[in-house]
């Protein structure tokens, strides 16, 4: 949104605001994910701590699909957190008080995980979920008991729905461990996603399970990696099952699970700028057009949470030369990006120390930003330390009129004269 009023077109405004898991949903969630960030994902040198800052880094370095680890409190909150057994209070530093492990959420949410990462609750893990709109959920509950699981499912389906976010639901992908799971869960809400995983299963016989899971809408297994053999993964695929390997961290294992079979893995320190490491490369970048008061000129747009944003340096080289030219500046005194129209825009060169590594990590932009010396409040991501805006918002924000093209590959901009 900008501080200063701006005409919106009312298709723009209907593309920007409705949820991005219904205009996505005719797509499978693991299509384009082969990597899933275990335990959301580590941070520094710390894995399994399913904590905000895992969440924000994993979707930051290109992860669309996180698992998270649920666990109940002492009194009954649905929490992320593998367990509290002995081993989970050694592993995220924390102290056994009174000779117990139990733990109530006062305590769990107000004590440091590691002693400087931030424990998230169900209902906290939801936030991010709706705030960053891509992000598929795979569920580890752990229990099997069938009222911890009633428990657990209710509050994660009750916590949507008191958000006025029930769309969320559509990107939970519901792990279960036995066939009586599923009828559980199902009572409580049609989830459409669905994964068997067989940690708890002794001995599984792969046939029995292939067969339950094609004939219920189930598309994915996984299994520990070091019990992975070809000729079982064989009999999952067979069925149109994709299957997941976890959890792997080392590249020569990936390739291995990839040899046997698997489609993909979950991982603690993978992450999607190594997919080439095994011939997986895969970027957000997409090749379209502007179309410049009917001159076409090529342009790269970045995908981030299912919308078209663009590089600040090229919008500004495309226009250069129209009624809406401007120039760009960048304040470091005051972390400000000027925009000045009517400006000649000219490289910023590296003053903004731009990361050439080519791992697209995306961020939200540490930027101020001001047109003509006013403070908007657009929602800029830098991808590699360059600054990006959504073609839209930008193009609107600078005075110019915008829409779609008809075939989905650009945007044809329209110019207007400054008054």
């Amino acid at each position: 949104m900008i501080k200063r009023k701006i005409g919106v077109v009312f298709f723009a405004v209907i593309f920007l605001l409705f949820p991005i898991s219904a205009q996505a949903q005719t797509k499978k969630w693991y299509e384009q994910n082969r990597l899933v960030a275990h335990a959301l994902g580590a941070i520094e040198d710390k894995k399994e701590t399913n904590s905000k800052e895992a969440f924000i880094h994993s979707w930051e370095n290109g992860y669309k699909v996180l698992e998270a680890d649920f666990s109940l409190t002492s009194d009954g909150v649905v929490v992320v957190r593998h367990d509290f057994d002995q081993d989970s209070y050694y592993n995220l530093e924390q102290q056994v008080q009174n000779g117990s492990t139990a733990m109530t959420a006062n305590r769990f949410v107000n004590e440091k995980i590691n002693f400087r990462y931030t424990p998230l609750t169900a209902a906290q893990l939801f936030e991010l979920l709706a705030e960053y709109e891509d992000i598929y959920l795979i569920t580890d509950t752990k229990y099997t008991d069938t009222q911890k699981v009633k428990t657990q499912f209710q509050s994660i389906v009750n916590i949507a729905k008191n958000m006025g976010r029930e769309d969320i639901l559509n990107r939970i992908v519901v792990q279960i461990y036995n066939n009586e799971m599923m009828t559980t869960i199902k009572q409580i809400y049609p989830f459409e996603n669905w994964i068997y995983t067989l940690y708890q299963t002794p001995n599984p016989n792969y046939d029995e399970i292939a067969s339950f899971c094609a004939s219920n809408g189930i598309d994915v297994v996984t299994i520990n990696y070091e019990a992975v053999k070809k000729e079982n993964v064989q009999k999952l695929t067979a069925k149109g099952i994709k299957v997941y390997a976890h959890t792997v961290n080392r590249i020569l294992d990936f390739k291995a699970m990839l040899n046997a079979g698997c489609y993909g893995i979950y991982t603690d320190y993978i992450k999607p700028y190594d997919l080439d490491l095994v011939n997986m490369a895969r970027t957000p970048f997409w090749a379209g057009s502007l179309m410049i008061d009917q001159k076409t000129i090529g342009a790269n747009f970045y995908r981030i949470m299912e919308k078209d944003y663009i590089k600040l340096r090229d919008f500004a080289a495309i226009v250069s030369g129209t009624k809406n030219q401007f120039e760009v500046k960048y304040d470091s005194k005051t972390n400000t990006v000027q925009i000045i129209t009517g400006g000649v825009y000219t490289s910023i060169g590296n003053e903004m120390l731009l990361d050439t590594s080519g791992k697209c990590i995306t961020k939200k932009s540490p930027y101020n930003v001001e047109i003509n010396g006013a403070n908007v409040s657009i929602q800029g991501y830098t991808v590699d330390g360059d600054l990006y805006f959504h073609v839209v918002e930008l193009a609107e924000a600078l005075a110019m009129k915008v829409e779609k093209k008809s075939d989905g590959k650009g945007y044809i901009i329209t110019t207007v004269t400054q008054k």
